[in-house]
């Protein structure tokens, strides 16, 4: 049986084609994940959605996590924005007064590559690495 979020995902899959409808349920869920992580009621930054993202990702998903997002159109923090925010507008998820799709436009892939390695900042050992 087809839900509402069905049908709004339906309507952003013509609207923006680049991601897979997996990429919107899986972002939705990783929302849900890393705001239940942070034990707050309803919003987390940002950057705590990226990790979060990268975090459930790889919970689900294991060694493969990078394969898999990347086989849905997120192979940067902007996508996964871009999808937080046409999900957004189809009202399915809110942004507080000081959010912007901006904050996901950090130039950055979700996943350090080992070709990386080398260039990436001591900021982001925490970060899960994937072999992709």
């Amino acid at each position: 049986m087809e839900t509402e979020f069905d049908r709004k995902v339906s309507a952003l899959l013509t609207k923006e084609p680049r991601y897979r409808s997996e990429a919107y349920y899986f972002v939705a869920e990783a929302v849900n994940f890393t705001v239940d992580k942070h034990l707050r009621q309803g919003h987390v930054s940002a950057a705590e959605l990226l990790d979060g993202i990268r975090e459930f990702a790889v919970q689900k998903f294991g060694v493969v996590a990078c394969n898999v997002l990347e086989s849905w159109g997120l192979h940067h923090e902007i996508d996964a924005g871009n999808v937080v925010y046409l999900l957004i507008g189809a009202g399915m998820l809110r942004a507080s007064d000081d959010d912007s799709p901006e904050d996901f436009n950090t130039g950055n892939e979700l996943f350090i590559r080992p070709k990386q390695l080398k260039t990436v900042r001591a900021a982001t050992d925490n970060l899960p690495f994937i072999d992709c």
